[in-house]
């Protein structure tokens, strides 16, 4: 068999057994999901499964991975298009609540701890691969926030490297905070969780305005 050709069986069963994960993570839990599972799922042997993955955190890495990449894909769109800073900061504020109610479970996973590998071929292990991607996702925000300084509206003082994290964690935990509290904002607030976001995200941008 040609190299090729092993090369895109290989991404075929590989592709197969993700999205078979991905289902059974999805309605089941990922807790609730075990090996057996998947493979039943896949239509493979328990053995076949572990050729591609050594084990379940493996298969869901992946599909973090996968799902990183959407959302910097998103960001790059958003950095692409060429609005002024404001609007390019609301727009990737709604791109960020549109991904986190399409996708819930992996915007939740994407804010857990990462433990990067210790092996020497650290870019061949997916966990080195998420965090090398966690780093774009950081560009892509000091990209905004630099034009945002070359228009003169963002403060030109910042670290724009500390500041980055600052962003994403702080839109991150807006979006999650509000998904959890939704029902007590409702209740003893009158507020809807859209309105908490919003006055959310517009006092993160003020922290650092001109």
């Amino acid at each position: 068999m040609g190299r090729k050709k092993k090369e895109s069986l290989t991404r075929f069963h590989r592709d197969n057994i993700v999205q078979s994960a991905r289902k059974l993570f999805e309605t089941k839990g990922i807790e609730k999901t075990t090996v057996d599972d998947i493979a039943k799922e896949a239509d493979y042997s328990k053995s076949t499964l572990y050729v591609y993955f050594k084990s379940k955190d493996e298969i869901l890495q992946t599909i973090l991975l996968e799902q990183m990449q959407l959302l910097l894909e998103i960001l790059q769109r958003n950095n692409e298009e060429g609005k002024a800073f404001k609007e390019s900061y609301f727009t990737l504020c709604a791109e960020m609540v549109a991904y986190e109610r399409s996708y819930p479970l992996y915007f939740a996973l994407m804010l857990e701890k990462i433990e990067l590998p210790k092996e020497e071929s650290q870019e061949e292990n997916v966990l080195y691969q998420i965090y090398e991607m966690g780093e774009k996702l950081n560009d892509e925000v000091a990209i905004l926030l630099k034009r945002g300084q070359k228009e003169g509206v963002v403060k030109k003082d910042l670290n724009l490297i500390f500041t980055s994290m600052f962003f994403w964690s702080g839109l991150s935990e807006i979006i999650r905070f509000s998904g959890q509290k939704e029902d007590y904002f409702k209740k003893r607030m009158k507020m809807e969780r859209e309105d908490y976001m919003e006055y959310g995200f517009e006092l993160l941008l003020r922290s650092i305005l001109a």
